[in-house]
């Protein structure tokens, strides 16, 4: 054994060690192994790099950016209620993770999943339940979903290739689909019903407050493009928002309350709510519902006998700031309206929270008290300028607040769908295709610049492209072809079949720990001349090699989608295990039962 592939396989058990252990972010654990690798000179240092200047690393950036637009313009509900329907709870896991596995057999599955993962968290916080219990169902759909045609997975290439290299016919279409619909049905089915079972429900601050309720008063207008007019309270959806409570209705001037479900909304009702900040915030980006101006709300009169108007006050700012009033303020002992908050304070109330006591009157008559939480509307500045004031004993801004751009929804929309059919018919080109679906994003104004700029997860960059380095160290060294080659030499007596067995246990063994296109690369070599010796055809067994290399759903580095949704859902390293373990042993067993049926080893 030579000192790389010695260094490499105790780098190896080391990581996979600290993995589990959960206590160091696993992309510096990962980091940290390509680290030591390039110091123990088992790869270069422009091998290392290249993980790094990997055009997957440009493609997936550039599609955060892609997926950032779909959020802010509010298009990504659109493309939630096509793709999904409307989910609420109860809605089966099925009906959201069939589509991604349909959509994933025509389109490479890493963009895929970058289009979903936003919907999918979206989805998760209106459903409010945690994200960990959708994001590996999002993430292994999409890797199954691939095994079913030839342009799935960029995997299925490579293994093209060995068969045209070894003078065989090239890969059809649909020749995987003899086992990648069946295995895909069944992995789905798991999914649904012991995999729900085995997902974490993991805790999140969504949850935390939830558990520890910060109840907010919040008054919307409806004007007359909102998309609620006309229809009831029921129908509106408006009873379907976890955590908000429609508690009156106003009117002409006359308040209702309790609200009827049959009550039919009309242009100009003032609609009055109670309920948690992260509702709020989602409700307050429907098109059409906006918050009221509260100090301007006296100085209209309108033709309804005498009732002073209401103006309605679009968002403006870029961001919703959380502040506490303190006790030296002189916001203390003044209404709302008569605090003039966006003539002090450049920002507008939204809403307002008092801990212990339940506020039901008019936002602009409430009267301000020190520790009252205002819910404001601001410049991204805000809690910069003010966080020292003594008006405030906390200011704190609030994420995903910007307010949505509904105007370019069509434009982000039209953006999206050209990156998809782009990527799809030229797949070569998708790095280019996704930077320039990125560049329109922001010159379009669908997203700003600064927008962009927070939207690219670098810790999900850093540990794809480190990752990538790991695997090439694997490689290099010849410490995957070790292990290959004395699991074969001990599979060979037990016939075609064992050796069958063998090529899918050892490929789905690696590519839990290789890249997947590396894992076919080596694999494809190992089966072709484990079939020349044994006097076997290699198509079904590079066929297998096909499939399995993309059955990595035991680690989160099994597969590129698995690495992706690690933080977002908030997963550790066991949670793949638990839930990973039983699919590898489905799928693997359902290959070798199925490959000798389709084809003669």
């Amino acid at each position: 054994m030579s000192f790389a592939m010695a260094v490499t396989l105790l780098v190896l058990v080391g990581l996979i060690l600290a993995l589990m252990q959960e206590t160091i972010p696993a992309e510096i654990v990962m980091f940290v192994a390509l680290l030591i690798l390039v110091c123990c000179k088992v790869i270069t240092f422009e091998d290392a790099a290249k993980g790094f200047s990997n055009p997957a690393m440009l493609t997936i950036g550039a599609l955060f950016v892609v997926g950032t637009g779909l959020q802010t313009t509010g298009a990504i509900d659109f493309l939630s209620r096509v793709l999904l329907g409307r989910p609420k709870e109860g809605t089966p896991l099925l009906r959201l993770i069939g589509p991604v596995a349909g959509l994933s057999a025509f389109m490479n599955n890493t963009v895929l999943v970058a289009f979903f993962l936003p919907i999918f968290v979206h989805v998760a916080k209106k459903l409010r339940i945690s994200p960990s219990k959708l994001l590996i169902p999002l993430s292994y759909a999409a890797v199954l979903g691939g095994t079913c045609t030839l342009i799935g997975t960029s995997t299925n290439f490579v293994i093209d290739g060995a068969l045209r290299n070894a003078g065989l016919s090239g890969m059809g279409m649909w020749e995987l689909s003899w086992v990648g619909i069946p295995v895909t049905f069944v992995g789905l089915l798991f999914m649904v019903t012991v995999g729900q079972k085995l997902l974490p429900d993991r805790t999140d601050l969504l949850e935390y407050a939830e558990a520890h309720p910060r109840e907010y008063t919040v008054e919307l207008i409806v004007r007359p493009a909102c998309a609620l007019v006309g229809k009831n309270i029921r129908q509106s959806g408006l009873r379907d928002l976890p955590g908000l409570y429609v508690y009156a209705l106003e009117r002409l001037g006359k308040r209702a309350s309790p609200v009827s479900p049959d009550e039919v909304l009309r242009v100009d009702d003032i609609l009055c709510f109670s309920g948690m900040v992260s509702t709020i915030i989602d409700a307050q980006k429907i098109r059409g519902l906006d918050p009221i101006e509260h100090h301007t709300i006296d100085s209209v009169m309108d033709s309804y006998e005498g009732v002073p108007a209401t103006v309605a006050a679009p968002r403006s700012g870029r961001t919703l700031c959380e502040v506490v009033i303190a006790p030296a303020s002189p916001l203390v002992s003044m209404t709302v309206k008569e605090a003039d908050f966006r003539s002090r304070y450049q920002a507008s109330i939204i809403a307002v929270h008092r801990s212990g006591e339940k506020l039901e009157q008019k936002i602009g008559q409430i009267v301000l008290q020190p520790g009252d939480t205002l819910l404001i509307d601001a410049s991204d500045d805000f809690a910069r300028r003010w966080r020292n004031s003594r008006d405030f004993i906390l200011v704190s801004g609030l994420e995903d607040s910007a307010p949505v751009e509904h105007r370019r929804a069509w434009l982000s929309l039209a953006i999206f769908l050209s990156v998809v059919m782009g990527m799809s018919f030229y797949n070569d080109q998708a790095t280019l295709i996704a930077m320039m679906g990125a560049a329109a994003t922001i010159l379009t104004g669908c997203v700003s610049a600064r927008e962009a700029h927070r939207s690219i997860d670098l810790s999900v960059m850093l540990l794809i492209a480190s990752a990538l380095g790991v695997s090439k160290a694997l490689d290099s060294s010849g410490a995957a072809e070790l292990i290959a080659s004395q699991l074969l030499a001990f599979a060979a007596p037990f016939g075609k079949v064992g050796v069958l067995a063998a090529i899918v246990f050892l490929t789905g063994l690696l590519t839990e720990l290789l890249s997947n296109n590396a894992c076919a690369a080596l694999m494809g070599v190992l089966a072709l001349a484990t079939a020349k010796q044994l006097n076997m055809d290699p198509r079904p067994l590079l066929l297998a090699v096909a499939v399995t290399s993309s059955y990595g759903f035991a680690t989160p580095i099994g597969y590129q989608t698995n690495l992706m949704v690690l933080g977002p859902g908030g997963y550790k390293f066991a949670d793949y295990l638990k839930v990973g373990i039983p699919l590898d042993i489905i799928c693997w067993t359902m290959t070798i039962i199925i490959i000798p049926l389709v084809w003669t080893l």
